[in-house]
């Protein structure tokens, strides 16, 4: 099988989102679960091939467009059917249903489309707050997700929503939970290069103000006033227009000498990061699924996580829930199981059990099942139109 890949982006920063540890969750473990795959992976314009990438791999960057703002839209809709012919391509996967224009459609091929659809947030939750030509591109590019086809989502939850919201199927949706591998790193080294100074906090997520930062500094400064020692080490982006209303809160709470922002971090470090924090803080608002409390499980880290079902569905009961919009109710929740030893050791014991539901090989052999039946599904089309 000819297997096209959108990897736009992977070769930057986009590597360090969600969709984008996805994304090169499958493009870094195909080669290795199900080499009979030849992948060609399709990058941004004259974007180099990623270092991490298989050498099997065939790499396709994008050719630069007369127009920057909208490279994707040209590159996705005129230069890629032509691109998918030439390399007689078996199968297409489109690993993401992106909100902006300035990031790839889902496109249409004479070859089967796969496509993940991680969430609906911009319907559920976003709403109204995202400018109206983002709505109207979102809602063109969902459209073409879910016409694709096979469709594919990272949870229960997200595939409940899918179809509630588009009318689709809910059994033409698979459900392929993303991969996690994430070893513990005990390397003290990594925290005194970084200036984390343990015992410290770990806040897993972004600027986006649904990741909730804000209020979880609004917690961290309660947290600070009852006299604990502990830093907040929070992961963030490396640019973000939300960037500049966190820095601020940050000065209004007094706490610039006690919140440590990390960005871009290579995954080592990272590892080290998690592994050696009491515990780890994802308070977000609304997710589709939540690598982060994985990722912490993985590491024998317990997680005080936001009360939202798709985070119950994945941690059932080895976390400690919060209401994401109660700052203070955050801020007991931390103090309570940073004066509860057993506990933090009950929740750490029962992590990596969580993150072995989460396999790499799983997720890998479940999207080349997925692939297999996609095009087993044209081939049948074929043979009955003939």
């Amino acid at each position: 099988m000819r297997l096209g890949f959108d990897a736009w982006g992977l070769g930057g920063d986009s590597l360090y989102t969600g969709m984008g540890r996805y994304a090169a969750t499958l493009l870094e473990n195909l080669p290795v679960f199900a080499p009979e795959i030849q992948v060609h992976a399709y990058g941004g314009p004259d974007e180099a091939r990623p270092l991490w990438l298989h050498d099997s791999v065939t790499w396709r960057p994008a050719a630069r467009s007369v127009h920057r703002k909208l490279s994707a839209l040209d590159s996705r809709l005129r230069e890629l059917p032509r691109l998918a012919d030439e390399d007689r391509l078996d199968l297409f996967h489109a690993p993401a249903v992106h909100v902006r224009p300035s990031l790839p459609p889902v496109p249409q091929l004479r070859c089967p489309v796969v496509a993940t659809v991680h969430d609906v947030l911009p319907l559920t939750f976003y709403r109204t707050d995202l400018p109206l030509r983002l709505r109207a591109f979102y809602r063109w590019n969902l459209r073409r997700a879910v016409r694709a086809s096979s469709v594919v989502t990272v949870s229960e939850q997200s595939r409940d929503d899918i179809a509630r919201l588009t009318g689709t199927d809910r059994e033409r949706i698979a459900v392929i939970p993303n991969g996690v591998d994430f070893t513990p790193n005990v390397d003290s080294a990594v925290l005194r290069r970084m200036r984390i100074n343990p015992p410290y906090l770990l806040f897993a997520g972004s600027y986006e103000p649904r990741k909730n930062l804000a209020a979880t500094l609004d917690a961290y400064r309660e947290v600070v006033r009852a006299g604990k020692p502990h830093q907040l080490v929070a992961i963030v982006e490396r640019q973000s227009g939300h960037a500049a209303a966190i820095h601020e809160r940050i000065r209004e709470l007094g706490l610039e000498n006690r919140v440590r922002l990390l960005h871009s971090v290579a995954e080592s470090d990272l590892r080290a990061v998690y592994t050696q924090a009491e515990m780890v803080l994802f308070t977000s608002l609304a997710e589709g699924f939540g690598l982060p409390p994985v990722q912490a499980a993985a590491c024998g880290v317990p997680v005080v996580a936001s009360d939202l079902p798709v985070l119950r569905e994945i941690l059932g009961t080895n976390g400690e829930f919060v209401d994401p919009r109660d700052p203070s109710g955050m801020a007991a929740a931390v103090m309570r199981l940073s004066d509860d030893e057993p506990r933090r050791r009950e929740l750490g014991a029962a992590g990596p059990a969580v993150a072995r539901r989460f396999s790499v090989e799983e997720c890998v052999r479940g999207h080349v099942a997925l692939y297999a039946r996609a095009a087993e599904a044209l081939a049948r089309h074929a043979v009955a139109t003939a």
